[in-house]
């Protein structure tokens, strides 16, 4: 992680403005990570698709240090295939050789892009469009790739398929000066529900529907829930916004109100799966939390029968939001690209919803609790 100077996140920022739409005309469909228009609930769903009409083998690939053995001179030479602009190509070598203060101490780079700059996504999506070119235009026919940014996975028919699809993913990458993890990168076995794998916060995993099961009809479908990563991750910020730090609070709606944002954005990412059943557990989760915390601060003053009383529709009544029944199926996978190349957009993070979410009513006041 590399954090530039505010004078260098303005300088990328306007880079980016300009170079963005030149390369967007280049990259390819399977590609979703920090692009104009696409996010990770496209590749989700370009997933989903896919598993419905096959798909039953997948390698789940996972690149060794991509940002830190990132080769400058082939990223370069990327660059200089679209642009010509000398000043531009110069502040690029720039960016990329720009030294680490560390503890009063800089330090060189030789190869890798740091991944805290503005710029940093943009060119790590063109060090990596030679793998989806390659891929769609000598592989395709193996399986389908879908990448964001440095994650990505290959969705085969056979299990032939799949390996030799690993095999080919490693030649490319070869040729990137990059090299698969060989312990965290591995071929997943779909068929019947056997086993599953997690890109982007989520496991995907295929079940039998149940309405065709009725039926006498016994189809798996591939479907796809939160990791147990993104579970605790937001049992963890419960439990921050929880905590015995809290018990100074007075009113709960102030610690419903914090809470609200967290399960907000963190249920809008992951409503289009089948989440129900985490969604449920999430919700009880946070009842348990805040009523431990109103025990608490009450202590030995807690009247017979009172606790009781909190339950969580008494929370809900009060402003909690509430995870269950938000589940919403989403369209289309992938959207049309629009007429003209978007010139920027906000720079997405990994961090699944945890960074909060809007509230449309979040202006309406709510009783307080003593």
């Amino acid at each position: 992680m590399g954090i530039p100077t505010i004078r260098d996140r303005v300088v990328q920022a306007a880079a980016k403005l300009v170079l963005e739409p030149i390369f967007e005309a280049d990259f390819a469909d399977c590609s979703y990570g920090f692009r104009p228009q696409r996010g990770a609930l496209q590749a989700l769903e370009a997933l989903r698709e896919r598993g419905a009409r096959g798909g039953n083998h997948v390698l789940d690939a996972d690149i060794r240090d991509y940002f830190g053995s990132i080769d400058h001179e082939l990223l370069r030479a990327r660059v200089e295939r679209r642009v010509s602009d000398r000043r531009v190509l110069k502040l690029v070598r720039q960016w990329l050789e720009a030294g680490v203060m560390e503890d009063g101490i800089e330090r060189r780079n030789v190869a890798g892009t740091p991944q805290g700059g503005v710029i940093s996504p943009l060119l790590s999506n063109i060090y990596l469009h030679y793998l989806d070119a390659v891929w769609q235009r000598q592989c395709g026919h193996l399986g389908v790739l879908v990448r964001y940014c440095d994650d990505f996975v290959v969705m085969c028919e056979t299990a032939k398929d799949c390996e030799e699809a690993e095999r080919r993913v490693g030649i490319i990458l070869d040729r990137l000066k990059l090299q698969l993890h060989p312990e965290k990168t591995r071929r997943v076995d779909l068929c019947e529900g056997r086993e599953g794998f997690e890109f982007l916060g989520c496991h995907l995993h295929k079940r039998v529907s149940g309405r065709l099961l009725e039926r006498g009809i016994r189809r798996y479908y591939l479907q796809r829930w939160p990791s147990v990563r993104s579970m605790k991750r937001v049992r963890t910020r419960v439990r921050e916004l929880t905590g015995r730090n809290r018990l100074g609070i007075k009113d709960v709606r102030v610690v419903i109100g914090d809470l609200n944002p967290i399960l907000r954005g963190w249920g809008n990412y992951f409503r289009t799966g089948n989440a129900a059943i985490k969604f449920q557990q999430v919700d009880d989760y946070v009842v348990e939390r805040l009523r431990g915390l109103l025990r608490k601060r009450h202590g030995r003053n807690l009247r017979a029968g009172q606790a009781a009383r909190w339950s969580s529709d008494f929370f809900h009544e009060h402003g909690l939001h509430r995870l269950r029944g938000t589940i919403r199926y989403p369209g289309r996978s992938t959207m049309p690209r629009p007429d003209t190349a978007p010139v920027s957009r906000v720079r997405e993070t990994r961090t699944h919803g945890l960074k909060g979410g809007l509230d449309p009513g979040s202006g309406i006041a709510m009783p307080g609790v003593q």
